[in-house]
C-alpha cells in the first residue's frame, strides 16, 4: 500500500536503474534539471515523494493511492516536480524527461 506523502524510489526492473534526478539542468531542449536512470542503490538523487495533482502538496497526505489516480511525483532533494517533453533527449534520442517547478508553480498536465 502506497499513500500520498510516501517517498520512493522507482526501478526500472527490465535495466535495472532508478529514477534519479540531480541539479544538473539539459544543455538543450527544455534546459530544465535532468532526469535519468542510474544503477546505483545507495543514490540519494533517487528518491521521490507522492504528492496529490493539485498544488497543495498536503491535502492528501496519508490517503491511499488508488490505481489509475492521478499524481504529481517530486524529487526530494530539489523539491522539483517530474515532467516528460517532446524534446529529444541528448543521451537516448527519445523524449525528455526533466525535474521542473516548485510546490506546484508551472506544474500543469498528467502523464499517462
Amino acid at each position: 500500500m502506497v499513500t500520498c506523502g510516501s517517498v520512493i524510489k522507482l526501478q526500472n526492473t527490465d535495466y535495472g536503474v532508478r529514477l534519479h534526478s540531480h541539479d544538473v539542468s539539459y544543455g538543450s531542449g527544455s534546459k530544465q534539471q535532468s532526469v535519468t536512470g542510474i544503477r546505483d542503490i545507495t543514490d540519494g538523487g533517487s528518491y521521490w515523494q507522492i504528492n496529490n495533482e493539485d498544488k497543495n502538496e498536503y491535502s492528501c497526505r496519508g490517503e491511499v493511492v488508488k490505481c489509475g489516480q492521478v499524481i504529481r511525483l517530486t524529487h526530494s532533494a530539489s523539491g522539483k516536480n517530474l515532467h516528460s517533453h517532446h524534446f529529444q533527449s541528448p543521451l537516448s534520442r527519445n523524449y525528455e524527461v526533466s525535474a521542473f517547478g516548485h510546490h506546484g508553480v508551472g506544474d500543469e498536465g498528467e502523464l499517462e
